[in-house]
């Protein structure tokens, strides 16, 4: 397997920085030219002895030496190189490629050793166990493991029958020297069988042990001739070669190699009869025909009968015996990749490509040691407990769904009561990443699987990352982290998964996922991850998470703070490395913290970029608590008792504001931390209607403050400017406050910031006194009367107002808020209040009325009577006027109605509502006018038979008022004059007046013999004026 590609994959895998206790404005930075520095980060040891481990783990040294480590001082800022003693077999390590620490101890492993065995080439690992002074006492594992003995016995069975040349059967004889030769000193043994349809062993296993001289074994060799007998002799070497009588070893690797020139000819014996016997003896089979012959398909199918499957791996052809030399490189290649992988027993890799140290982390057992590539990339890890030797714990053994899972990329120790088990990473488990939880049993013997979790999306390798987090710090684990940082959406790339942990029965179930900013689909979130200790004050475990290749590989860093429950999806901190002035490159793709390193008392974190890292400070939080108090804490009566006055401008009371600062944050910086605090008071914020106010500001005031670990207070006067309408409600103090963190010079400049459940909105209340006897429940007694100040009828056109006398009294305790509600027809209008009379010296009553909507039918109006307070035994009469439309409707009668109350929440009685009628009638002013156009007199003679004469007369009716009412005219005039008929009319014609809005209805009445002639005409709606001519 080509390992490079591997491990380039291992290490590549809002505002910038907006939230909460990371300082990013004065980072530690250290940057080293040393290929991969960065790659591997671990905090170690304490602020005075310690400092940061980084691994560089492509940088190349002496001869077949990769990878180096160094200390970086944050003091003095300066990487050193730690000198490690490497054995002369740690070839190519690739050293710094994983770290871990504890206590005093470090663990430093180099996973790609390179194991030359024979011509195979195995990956193993080295770790250097080191103590406080950075010294080596121990070495994992002590010495490699020998290179494994595999045998393979080889038996070469030739055709030598009359079809081929004697030059050519010499061409062959060379051929098979070279094969052996190449096989030399690595434990591989040859046969040679040649057939016809004759058979001739011209050497056997146990021959060429004693003389293995290729040319000498094949000088003696003579070419039989005859007929083709393949399946025969198939047969007579599985049965009398590959015996231990002749040689053969049971433990080595069978292979056969048969070279014919053709099919076989005469052969009693069929493939069929002799390849099922090889295949049980595990015989493994390679066939190489010679020869135009294998153009025809009979003859490839009897090449492909003979060979092991699949064919196309053993199977060779060439055109003539000249051409053999050409597949000696490709035949040797084979049978080593045989000899790799293949025993009597076995059919995959070990222990050869293990890879001890791929994940390291030092455990309360003693150190672990992931070993990804064993049992063919199965995979486990090593526990280097105190027994000497170590235990490997996986699950090939009984899984075999394992293979190529890379159990051991990543593993981390959980503990409970004392007790350590292993979450260990599987990322490759079926394409899609498995994670398992091992135990050991009660006798303290067998490592067993107690829990397992497999991952959701094909590529997203899950497991890859593990962080296993003591969220309250007892000691005990609460919840394991887990990695999947190739998950993809089209929004995020990378997940998290939040697993706690259920005891007793140590089972793993996720409960939430974290993922890192949207629009980051390439951000590989979870590449790496950390405890990094409490830096938000709060007594819970926080950690970071790594995303090396969000913006265009820039790379981000972001903190999640924890809870009892686990970590919120929200992250409260995303840290870019764009942020930061060195041009830093998947910035993330190592972190490490939790551990003090600066002299501060704060925990910090190291962060690895492309050949950087930085040491970035958490800050001091600070808790501020806020009080507000007033003096008086109620406001008298005497500063609200207006008695008339609008403008008041008494001192209602005086508040007092303290803030305490304390801090959240264990830290060794002591009282030396100062802050300002900017806050701003408000006075019934959300009020249109100030009832409050400051001296000078109006009911807003800001004030700065400099304060450090301490408590002060400030005061400030509220007064009353006008006389309040609402008593009954508290005036609301409401206080708005932000910190700055001063930088603290002992820190490197470091700010402190103010914790983020900190209540940045304070308010304070502030009553005003009630008068209500010893049970503070103010209980009033409103009574209210009103009559229409003697008016016995309304007449509509002719009353343009409508006065009503109103008497209200309080006969309980002190009323607030006391009004009386009229409601009347929407025909009338509130015009104006007067006070006529009260029993105290100072009462003022003011009325409004609600807007109305032409389509309402009732109005009301609200009249606010000595607000804020009616005092107990108080009584006022007033006159409320309204406006009486001259088109009113009110029917015959019209009602209204008062009810009185107030905000003291009392129940309704019968004295608080009144209801008074008055009967309405409607005033009509209607002028009728003769008009000069009419006729004045007419002469006429009895004796003028048959003539005519036309009389008309005009008249004008006026209506004088606004009103629409419905009129009716009557004209009478005489038919006959002293017995003799003058008026000889069948109809009357009323004269059309376009001009008018009133119809005109006219009706001739029966005509009647010395009667007046009748003619009624009406006007149904009659507004202004209009001619009526008479007949």
């Amino acid at each position: 397997m080509d390992l490079l590609p591997l491990l380039i994959y291992l290490f590549t895998v809002l505002a910038p920085s907006h939230g909460f206790s990371v300082d990013v404005e004065v980072p530690i930075t250290f940057q080293e030219a040393a290929a991969g520095f960065g790659q591997s980060v671990v905090q170690f040891g304490s602020a005075r002895a310690g400092g940061l481990i980084v691994g560089a783990p492509l940088q190349t040294g002496d001869v077949n030496e990769t990878g180096k480590v160094y200390k970086c001082d944050p003091g003095s800022r300066r990487c050193q190189e730690i000198p490690i003693q490497r054995p002369p077999d740690a070839v190519n390590m690739s050293l710094g490629l994983s770290l871990a620490a504890r206590d005093s101890k470090l663990l430093v492993c180099g996973p790609t050793v390179h194991q030359a065995c024979g011509e195979n080439m195995y990956v193993k690992g080295y770790c250097f166990l080191l103590d406080q002074s950075l010294q080596q006492p121990q070495r994992i594992p002590n010495t490699l493991a020998e290179c494994p003995r595999r045998f393979t016995d080889i038996v070469l069975l030739i055709d030598g029958s009359g079809s081929i040349e004697a030059e050519d059967f010499e061409k062959m004889k060379t051929f098979l020297s070279e094969i052996m030769k190449r096989f030399r000193s690595i434990n591989t043994q040859f046969a040679l069988m040649q057939y016809s349809h004759r058979f001739r062993d011209h050497f056997d296993f146990s021959q060429y042990r004693r003389s293995s001289n290729p040319n000498r074994l094949l000088r003696s060799v003579w070419q039989l001739t005859g007929a083709t007998h393949t399946a025969s002799a198939i047969q007579k070497v599985v049965r009398e070669l590959f015996t231990s009588e002749r040689g053969a070893r049971d433990e080595a690797t069978k292979i056969l190699i048969v070279i014919t020139d053709g099919e076989k000819t005469g052969d009693p014996l069929s493939y069929s009869d002799v390849i099922p016997e090889a295949q049980r003896a595990g015989i493994i089979r390679y066939a190489i025909g010679v020869g135009n012959a294998f153009f025809k398909p009979a003859a490839q199918e009897e090449l492909q009968e003979i060979a092991s499957k699949p064919s196309n791996e053993h199977v060779f052809r060439v055109d003539n015996f000249d051409a053999l030399q050409s597949i000696q490189s490709q035949l040797q290649e084979k049978i080593f990749a045989i000899e790799g992988t293949q025993s009597q027993n076995s059919s995959s890799f070990q222990l050869e490509m293990s890879q001890e140290g791929f994940s390291s982390l030092l455990s309360p057992d003693g150190p672990v040691l992931g070993a990804v590539g064993a049992y063919a990339w199965s995979g486990g890890i090593y526990l280097y407990g105190s027994g000497g030797k170590p235990s490997f714990i996986n699950v090939s053994r009984t899984s075999t769904d394992m293979n190529d899972a890379y159990l051991g990329y990543s593993s981390q120790v959980i503990t409970a009561n004392g007790q350590s088990s292993y979450v260990v990473g599987a990322p490759r488990y079926q394409h899609t990443g498995k994670v398992i939880l091992f135990s050991q049993d009660t006798k303290g013997r067998e490592w067993t699987p107690r829990s397992e979790l497999s991952g959701e999306q094909i590529g997203s390798y899950f497991g890859g990352t593990l962080c296993a987090v003591d969220l309250d710090r007892d000691g005990n684990t609460d919840l394991v982290l887990i990695g999947a940082p190739m998950y993809y959406t089209r929004l995020n790339g990378g997940r998290v998964y939040n697993c706690p942990i259920k005891w007793p029965r140590m089972t793993l179930i996720c409960t939430e996922t974290l993922q890192g900013e949207t629009e980051q689909a390439l951000g590989r979130f979870g590449a790496s991850m950390s405890e990094i200790g409490d830096i938000s004050g709060d007594g819970q475990t926080d950690v970071a998470i790594g995303a090396p290749m969000e913006n265009n590989n820039r790379g981000a860093l972001y903190i999640f703070h924890g809870g009892k429950g686990g970590f919120s999806p929200q992250y409260r901190q995303r840290i870019e490395g764009s942020l930061f002035p060195s041009r830093l490159h998947y910035f993330g793709q190592a972190v490490s913290g939790g551990t003090d390193l600066t002299g501060d008392g704060l925990p910090d974190i190291a962060v690895g970029a492309q050949g950087q890292i930085l040491l970035l400070k958490s800050r001091p939080v600070l808790r501020v608590r806020v009080s507000i108090s007033f003096q008086p804490s109620t406001i008298p009566t005497s500063a609200f008792n207006c008695q008339g006055q609008e403008q008041l401008n008494t001192e209602a009371s005086r508040a007092e504001v303290c803030f305490t600062v304390t801090k959240s944050t264990m830290d060794s910086l002591g009282n030396g931390i100062s802050s300002n605090i900017q806050y701003s008071l408000s006075l019934d914020p959300g009020r249109t209607k100030i009832r409050a106010a400051f001296d000078s500001t109006g009911p807003i005031l800001s004030r700065e403050l400099q304060l450090g670990i301490e408590k002060k207070c400030e005061k400030h006067q509220i007064k009353l400017p006008l006389c309040p309408e609402d008593t009954l409600t508290p005036i609301t103090l409401r206080l708005n406050y932000t910190l700055t963190g001063e930088p603290i010079a002992a820190a490197g400049r470091l700010r402190p910031i103010l914790s983020e459940d900190s209540a940045l909105v304070s308010v304070g209340s502030l009553p005003f006194e009630k008068d209500c006897g010893s049970d503070k429940v103010c209980t009033d007694e409103l009574q209210i009367s009103f009559n229409f100040s003697g008016l016995s009828t309304l007449v509509v056109g002719v009353t343009p107002e409508l006065n009503t006398t109103v008497s209200i009294r309080n006969r309980g305790e002190n009323s607030y808020s006391t009004t009386v509600q009229f409601f009347y027809p929407a025909a009338l209008s509130y015009r104006r209040v007067l006070l006529l009379q009260s029993n105290r010296r100072a009462v003022a009553v003011k009325c409004s009325s609600a807007v109305g909507s032409k389509e309402q039918t009732q109005r009301n109006s609200t009249c606010h009577v000595n607000h804020p307070i009616f005092w107990s035994g108080a009584e006022a009469i007033f006159i409320a006027t309204f406006d009486v439309s001259s088109e009113a409707d009110l029917g015959d009668r019209l009602q209204i109605m008062a009810n009185a109350s107030s905000d003291n929440g009392g129940p309704i009685t019968e004295h608080m509502i009144h209801r008074v009628e008055l009967p309405v009638k409607y005033g009509i002013f209607i002028i009728l006018t003769s008009l000069e156009e009419s006729t004045k007199y007419v002469n006429f003679s009895s004796k003028e038979a048959g003539t005519s004469v036309p009389v008309t007369h005009r008249y004008e009716v006026k209506n004088l008022r606004q009103r629409s009412v419905p009129i009716s005219v009557t004209f009478q005039f005489p038919v006959e004059l002293s017995g003799v008929r003058v008026w000889d009319a069948s109809e009357v014609v009323p004269s059309k007046v376009p001009a008018s809005p009133c119809p005109c209805v006219c009706e001739m009445g029966p005509v009647m013999p010395s009667l007046p002639y009748s003619a009624p005409c009406w006007d149904k709606l009659l507004r202004e004026k209009g001619p009526f001519p008479s007949p």
